[in-house]
């Protein structure tokens, strides 16, 4: 598949000629034979940011000195955030062998490469949209016009990497499946224990509020 991909445009130039943005723009499958294609410094700085929140909370529930509702309720407001930023950090497209799968904060949309009719440009936003033959769209606006398509077109390369994937498929008879989107709740093994703990932190402010 990453042969395909490659020939089929992703060899192609976008930004400056450097060897280390050559290196980061040659996508390869990993094990389970999918390409993955995120904004990786994005998803850095917001888990980074999420471990930090959590930290915070941790910090604030081993603080003896800190009234119990209102600990209870600091380390939960922390683990929320920290769940969320961390579920923002999930955005990206995985390219899987006769799939095309939009991942977003909540939920994921799996795209059979069969029911793919165009990849365009939204008129009106301006954003990356996947029309099916069905007439159903896929928005992909959280993965366009960010500061890092100045250095490398990320843009651009998502644009390209899922018409060629798209493409590729086809012609290897990948797409032989039952046809029609499937959207599925997106399970996280950094957020939801976050989001549970914040909802254990909650129920102990209560309890302690009701005690008190």
């Amino acid at each position: 598949m990453a042969r395909g991909l490659w020939q089929s445009g992703l060899a192609d130039w976008y930004g400056p000629g450097t060897p280390v943005v050559q290196r980061v723009r040659g996508y390869r499958p990993n094990r389970r034979g999918q390409i993955k294609l995120g904004r990786w410094m994005r998803v850095g700085l917001l888990r980074g940011v999420s471990g930090v929140a959590a930290c915070v909370a941790l910090i604030v529930g081993v603080n003896p000195s800190v009234d119990g509702v209102d600990r209870a309720l600091v380390c939960a407001l922390a683990l929320i955030w920290a769940s969320l930023l961390w579920r923002c950090s999930l955005i990206r497209v995985v390219l899987r062998p006769g799939e095309i799968v939009r991942h977003g904060v909540w939920r994921h949309v799996v795209v059979p490469c069969s029911d793919v009719n165009v990849l365009h440009r939204d008129s009106w936003r301006g954003g990356l949209v996947l029309e099916t033959h069905t007439g159903e769209t896929i928005d992909f606006l959280w993965f366009d016009k960010s500061l890092w398509d100045v250095l490398y077109d990320f843009s651009d390369v998502c644009t390209d990497a899922m018409r060629s994937h798209a493409r590729v498929a086809s012609m290897g008879g990948q797409t032989e499946m039952p046809a029609g989107l499937q959207r599925r709740f997106t399970w996280s093994v950094g957020a939801d224990p976050l989001a549970a703990a914040a909802a254990i932190c909650l129920g102990l402010a209560l309890l302690a509020a009701v005690r008190g």
